[in-house]
């Protein structure tokens, strides 16, 4: 029978290196847990108590393999992560992978540190001393950690990447873990306790884990700076839009001072018109003057004021470069998606159509603008003619004409459409190409971040 201490001793050992790392790996995605704040607290002290469980068989049963109990009490945080949180796969993995091999590192530090201190201790497992050792290492290691992932990381965890992204990403701490898993388990001369000992091993993780860090770091920072590229894009075009909106209501003030100029001197001659009697001569000046005035030539595409600007803006570029321009528009004023989205997704696609409009070389040049809304989505298409190539990478992102990088203009669009739970489709043949959006508008309850 155990006594109480080794108990105590070993139920310290599996708590420290649980509860931390799950706290650090569900703290990026609080607002995407799939159960309540206390249900999870009680589940991660069930989970904890599992390790618990784990960690005395381990102890106590000299039959168990180290190895397969390791690998079991993974599978426990994996499939307690996987229940806990609701996000794309990729995020997850890519997280629990990280955060395990930082677990690995600080045990391998520690067991290290331990035989330096504690000698005779280290040679057995979960003692007080390594529980001890642990701890200092995790606050060494753990507190800059979580100001990482408070500062940088779960910001890139929050963005709407692309769909394909996080499909091969978590690749990436998965090849360092794999690394970790051979590096200890498989040496036949050696035993993982007998590795961890050794400070040239430790060091030699150490340096591992820092280019794995690295790599971590320089991924966020570029998730990051692909969604402030896509905000400043976005930015561009509500500031478009906002010097239409300065341009019409100048415009406006123009014809209305010319106006009131012209309608002083309109309203002599009228009078005089009247004070003489010349009746006959004051019908045929009112026929006159209205002939004279300017027809309205301000187009009315749709409802929507914003959208309309922004068709009435590249109407105009269209008939500069000598594009026909179509437009079939039945948008309500109130759409259901906010201005700066609607701006953003609609003036990216008419940009993108008229880019390629102007570098076509040859052949008519067209763009078909359709908006309608149906059934709680709003359906937008932008057809356009092109006769250059049409470029995509690996994982199907297309590349801008004008360079190999992506094309922002199209990744904000398919960016938009994700974050308003809807699709963006394209498609090309017969020197057309084809982009379509639906979007789910809030009155259909979808939700708008």
């Amino acid at each position: 029978m155990p006594s109480l201490c080794r108990v105590m001793e070993i139920a310290l050992y599996s708590l420290l290196n649980f509860v931390p790392y799950i706290v650090l790996a569900l703290y990026p995605f609080r607002n995407s847990l799939r159960f309540t704040m206390r249900t999870t607290v009680i589940l991660v002290a069930l989970a904890s108590f599992l390790q618990i469980g784990l960690g005395i068989w381990a102890a106590f049963f000299d039959l168990v393999n180290t190895s397969v109990v390791s690998m079991l009490s993974t599978a426990v945080y994996f499939a307690f992560y996987f229940l806990a949180v609701r996000v794309h796969p990729g995020k997850t993995l890519f997280t629990l992978l990280m955060l395990s091999n930082i677990a690995n590192l600080i045990v391998i530090c520690s067991k290290c540190i331990e035989g330096r201190i504690f000698p005779a201790l280290a040679i057995e497992r979960y003692r007080w001393s390594f529980s001890a050792v642990m701890l200092a290492v995790e606050l060494l290691i753990l507190v800059p950690l979580f100001f990482y992932i408070k500062g940088i990381y779960s910001d890139a965890m929050a963005k709407e990447s692309s769909r394909f992204i996080w499909c091969y990403l978590w690749l990436i701490p998965a090849t360092f873990y794999l690394i970790w898993f051979y590096y200890l388990y498989s040496n036949n001369s050696q035993s993982s306790l007998e590795i961890a000992l050794q400070p040239k091993n430790a060091f030699f993780l150490l340096f591992v884990e820092l280019g794995a860090f690295l790599i971590y770091y320089i991924v966020t920072k570029l998730l990051n700076e692909f969604d402030r590229n896509i905000r400043l894009e976005k930015q561009n075009h509500m500031l478009l839009l906002a010097n239409l909106q300065y341009e019409n209501l100048k415009e406006k003030i123009a014809e209305t001072r010319h106006a009131r100029h012209d309608l002083r001197h309109h309203i002599a001659v009228m009078t005089g018109y009247l004070n003489n009697g010349e009746l006959e001569k004051l019908r045929e000046y009112l026929i006159g003057y209205g002939r004279s005035m300017p027809e309205d030539s301000s187009d009315i595409f749709c409802n929507n004021y914003a959208v309309n600007l922004l068709l009435t803006y590249f109407a105009q570029q269209a008939k500069e470069n000598g594009i026909d321009f179509a437009v079939h528009a039945d948008i309500p004023s109130e759409s259901g998606i906010s201005e700066s989205d609607l701006s953003a997704l609609i003036g990216n696609l008419l940009e993108n159509a008229l880019d390629a409009c102007c570098a076509q070389k040859r052949g008519d040049k067209r763009i078909v603008f359709r908006g309608r809304s149906e059934n709680g989505s709003l359906l937008i298409t932008v057809d356009n003619t092109y006769d250059g190539e049409i470029r995509q990478d690996r994982d199907g992102a297309f590349l801008s004409a004008k360079h190999n990088k992506p094309a922002v203009g199209l990744e904000s669009v398919s960016h938009i459409a994700a974050r308003c739970g809807g699709v963006f489709r394209a498609s090309w043949h017969d020197g057309m190409f084809y982009a379509s959006v639906r979007l789910e508008t809030q009155k259909s309850g979808a939700g708008q971040k």
